[in-house]
C-alpha cells in the first residue's frame, strides 16, 4: 500500500513539474516582447516592432494579410500556453492539424499512463492528459517556427542581393522589394509579396518594413530596416551597407553551421544515451521475459519505471537546453 502511495506521488510531482513549465515558458515569452519592445522604442516604434503613430498622429495598425491584433485574452493565453504564433508563415493548414494530432495523441498516452496503467484518480488523469496535450502541441510549433526561422535566414542573402543589384540597376528599392517576392521562393518571397500589398494599399515603406521584422522576429531583418530607414533619412550610399549586411548574415550563417557541426558528437551522444535503455530493456526481454513484465504489472516496478522515465525525460531536456545555448 506504502508503494502504490509513493507510486502516486510521484506521477502527481511529475504532472505539477510539467505544469510548472506552461507559466514559465509565458514567462520567459513576456520577458522577451519587453526586449523587443525596448529594441522598439530605440527607434519610435510601438510595442509589435511598427511605427507607433503615423504622419498625422494616429496610432497606426496592419491588417492586411494578418489576424486582428485586438484578440480577447483568453484567446491570447492560449496562443501563448500551446506557442503558436498566427503571424507565423504557413501557421495554418497542415501545422495546426499535425500540432492538433500530436496534442491528443500526448493527451491519451498521458491518460493511459496515469488512469490504467499508473491508477491515479480521474482530477491526476485530466491533468497528466492536458499537460500531454500543451507539450505535443508545443513541440509542433517550436519546431516549425525553427524551421521557418532557418529558411527565412538562409534565403535572406539572396534577397538583400537582389535588392542591392536592383538599386545598382536604378530602380527604387520598392521595385527591388517587389522583385524579391515575385523571384524567391517561400517563406521570403510571401513575406515580401505581403510587403508589396501593404505598399499598393497606402502603407509608408518604413511601417510595411517594421511589419516585415516584427512577423519574423529575426534580429537580422531588424538590421535591414535599420539600413533602409536610415539611409532613407540621412541618405549614404545604400547598396554597399546591404553588401555588408549580407556578407555578415552569410558569416553568421557559416558561424553557426560550423557550431552545429561541432556539437554533432554532443547530439549523437544524447540520442545513443536516449536509446540505450529501451535497447537493454528489450535484450532483458529476450534473456528474461518475467523478469521485465514486473515493471509493468507489479507496483514497485510500477515505480521504478516512472521514476526512471522522469529521470529520462529530464535528462534528455536538459541535454538540448545545454547544446541549444552553446549553438545560440
Amino acid at each position: 500500500m506504502g508503494n502504490l502511495e509513493l507510486l502516486d506521488y510521484l506521477l502527481l510531482g511529475t504532472v505539477a513539474a510539467l505544469l510548472a513549465t506552461v507559466p514559465l515558458l509565458a514567462a520567459a515569452q513576456t520577458r522577451r516582447r519587453r526586449l523587443n519592445r525596448r529594441i522598439a522604442d530605440l527607434h519610435d516604434a510601438g510595442s509589435r516592432g511598427l511605427p507607433a503613430r503615423s504622419a498625422a498622429g494616429q496610432p497606426v495598425r496592419i491588417t492586411l494579410g494578418q489576424q486582428d491584433g485586438r484578440l480577447p485574452q483568453v484567446r491570447q493565453a492560449l496562443f501563448r500556453t500551446f506557442g503558436y504564433d498566427p503571424r507565423m508563415p504557413g501557421a495554418r493548414g497542415p501545422l495546426l492539424a499535425r500540432a492538433a494530432a500530436t496534442g491528443i495523441a500526448a493527451a491519451a498516452f498521458g491518460a493511459w499512463a496515469a488512469g490504467p496503467f499508473g491508477g491515479l484518480p480521474s482530477a491526476a488523469m485530466l491533468g497528466v492528459a492536458a499537460a500531454g496535450a500543451v507539450a505535443g502541441a508545443r513541440l509542433v510549433f517550436t519546431r516549425a517556427r525553427r524551421a521557418v526561422n532557418d529558411r527565412l535566414l538562409d534565403q535572406f542573402p539572396d534577397a538583400i542581393g537582389l535588392i542591392v543589384r536592383a538599386v545598382r540597376a536604378g530602380v527604387p528599392v520598392t521595385e527591388g522589394i517587389r522583385i524579391v517576392s515575385a523571384e524567391l521562393p517561400a517563406p521570403v518571397g510571401p513575406e515580401f509579396r505581403r510587403v508589396v500589398d501593404e505598399l499598393a494599399v497606402g502603407v509608408d515603406l518604413e511601417t510595411a518594413l517594421w511589419a516585415l521584422a516584427a512577423r519574423t522576429g529575426l534580429p537580422e531583418y531588424r538590421f535591414f530596416v535599420v539600413t533602409v530607414v536610415l539611409q532613407r533619412e540621412t541618405g549614404g550610399n545604400l547598396t554597399e551597407t546591404l553588401d555588408n549586411l549580407a556578407d555578415v548574415i552569410r558569416k553568421r550563417r557559416a558561424v553557426r553551421q560550423r557550431a552545429h557541426a561541432l556539437s554533432a558528437e554532443a547530439r549523437t551522444s544524447t540520442y545513443v544515451l536516449a536509446a540505450l535503455p529501451f535497447v537493454s530493456g528489450a535484450g532483458l526481454y529476450v534473456i528474461n521475459p518475467d523478469y521485465l513484465t514486473r515493471l509493468f504489472t507489479d507496483p514497485q516496478g510500477k515505480l521504478l519505471l516512472a521514476a526512471a522515465a522522469t529521470s529520462l525525460t529530464l535528462g534528455l531536456v536538459t541535454m538540448k537546453m545545454l547544446i541549444r545555448r552553446a549553438l545560440s
